[in-house]
């Protein structure tokens, strides 16, 4: 971004009355960084985006807002006959909880749908999502109905509470992926370690 003839696009989630422009030069404020965003020698375009579709090269892009204090998106790309879903900083709440939206949940389904790969917000375990409710993250069980009922291929458990150690790590894998076994379904689930890479 130094380098005078690059070009650069940034695109994210609309957040009203904030540009992701002012988003970015908020981060690179010199409270927090050395160099701002007036320093750059390259053109770099922001974009805010919303719901909906976007093609880029062949490469379908679809967005959905998620369940977040703030606005945050969910992404499914979709190239090659493939589709990947990032849906990350999402809470889906449990059926029986006020703040529960079936609508939501059965939109969030469809958009993951038959995915070849779904990475996505599973920070708590059930027991621990009790006391975190309104945070904006999922328990293991909510991910693992969201999987099974969306079909999807792959499940990458990723979004972890920060308190959490490899062996808690574990433990959600051993949980999750006995819970698809108990209902029959054909997804796989992971738990991606630092450093692995996976074809899809």
């Amino acid at each position: 971004m130094y380098l005078p003839g690059n070009e650069f696009e940034v695109l994210g989630a609309s957040h009203g009355n904030i540009t992701m422009r002012e988003l970015i030069s908020a981060q690179m404020d010199g409270v927090y960084f050395p160099i701002n965003i007036r320093e750059f020698g390259s053109r770099v375009y922001f974009h805010d985006l919303m719901e909906g579709e976007y093609e880029i090269s062949n490469i379908i892009v679809r967005t959905m807002l998620l369940s977040h204090p703030g606005n945050c998106l969910g992404y499914r790309v979709q190239y090659n006959g493939r589709a990947i879903c990032y849906v990350t900083d999402n809470e889906m709440y449990n059926a029986d909880s006020p703040f529960y939206n079936a609508h939501y949940v059965e939109k969030l389904t469809e958009f993951v749908r038959e995915a070849d790969a779904l990475i996505t917000d599973c920070t708590y375990t059930d027991d621990e999502y009790l006391s975190k409710i309104g945070w904006g993250h999922s328990s293991i069980g909510q991910v693992t109905d969201l999987a099974h009922n969306a079909e999807v291929k792959n499940l990458y458990l990723f979004h972890h509470d920060p308190d959490q150690t490899d062996t808690d790590i574990d433990h959600k894998l051993e949980t999750v992926a006995k819970a698809l076994e108990e209902r029959g379904s054909k997804t796989k689930v992971v738990a991606p370690a630092e450093s692995q890479s996976f074809t899809i």
